[in-house]
């Protein structure tokens, strides 16, 4: 994953100076500087992975989303999209949608919502009813040496690395490990960590997972890395990635690399040890916590203090 820095930002501006020179609804304005929520179908999303950007819109949704890329330039249509009229979106510009190049990406891609269309792109056939209200299909390209070839294949490319999008480490579950051979009692523990006789205990047996807090404190210790230490611990909960994974934790997640200064992926690493740990400190393992709740109370603090 990238590190922090202005790409997404500067691909939000292009859109924005492109529906600019029509004019920029005050829906639009109000959706696109609004914290993100959970997508749901017809909206319309920037997707960022990396040093990909694109805008898409979402058809299906449910642990992941089924999405297609959209660009501004009809001129870039061919036979295979559809242009939607500027009425039959929030933007109020043409909007040319590559629907054959659907895909199911996680949820993990969606940065931040744009729009939406006014078409029902959830049911069966939706784009002979979108064709009825105005939308039109393009030609094909004239030559091999048409641009638009260019350009769809630049949009599959990009729609390739939003379905290949991953972040949640695999965890090599080494921390018991590497803290014996560091020869780091329970007691040491406590006294390093501030932790309790039961934590360290667990700890040492590999039975818990360090927090990013926790990381730091031990990498002088073990002579690694913060980053070599979290990747000891055992894989997180799929539960946890699911929520982590999620557009409006993905705000929260920029916001605590941008105040440390770390890159997007450690934020977000050292967001999930984090909370794991706090679950397992005050409920144990003997049922699945409460994600977003702890989720918020871990963003809360760490956003504050």
């Amino acid at each position: 994953m990238s590190s922090v820095g202005r790409d997404g930002e500067q691909g939000l501006g292009r859109l924005m100076a492109a529906v600019g020179a029509v004019r920029i609804p005050n829906e639009v304005r109000a959706v696109v500087q609004a914290e993100p929520h959970d997508p749901v179908p017809a909206q319309l999303w920037r997707a960022r992975w990396a040093e990909v950007i694109e805008l898409l819109l979402i058809t299906e949704v449910n642990d992941s989303v089924v999405a297609m890329p959209i660009t501004l330039e009809d001129h870039h249509a061919d036979a295979r999209t559809l242009v939607l009229a500027p009425g039959q979106s929030s933007l109020a510009v043409t909007l040319v949608v590559w629907t054959d190049l659907a895909h199911r990406v996680p949820m993990c891609v969606l940065d931040r919502q744009i729009g939406t269309v006014a078409v029902d792109v959830s049911r069966p056939g939706w784009e002979a009813a979108a064709i009825a209200g105005g939308a039109q299909c393009a030609g094909d390209p004239v030559s091999a040496a048409d641009s638009r070839h260019q350009v769809r294949a630049r949009l599959q490319d990009a729609m390739d690395a939003f379905v290949e999008a991953a972040w949640a480490p695999s965890g090599t579950g080494d921390l018991a490990r590497l803290l014996a051979a560091a020869s780091l009692s329970p007691q040491r523990l406590i006294d390093a960590l501030g932790v309790t006789p039961q934590r360290a205990l667990a700890l040492r047996r590999g039975q818990a997972a360090v927090s990013d807090v926790e990381a730091a404190a031990l990498a002088p210790l073990l002579g690694i890395t913060e980053e070599a230490v979290l990747a000891a611990n055992a894989p997180p909960p799929a539960g946890l990635v699911a929520h982590m994974s999620k557009p409006h934790r993905r705000a929260q997640v920029m916001r605590l690399a941008r105040k440390r200064g770390v890159s997007e992926y450690r934020a977000r690493l050292a967001a999930t040890y984090g909370v794991n740990a706090q679950a397992a400190r005050q409920t144990g393992q003997s049922h699945e916590p409460a994600w977003e709740e702890r989720i918020d109370r871990y963003f809360q603090v760490t956003l504050e203090d």
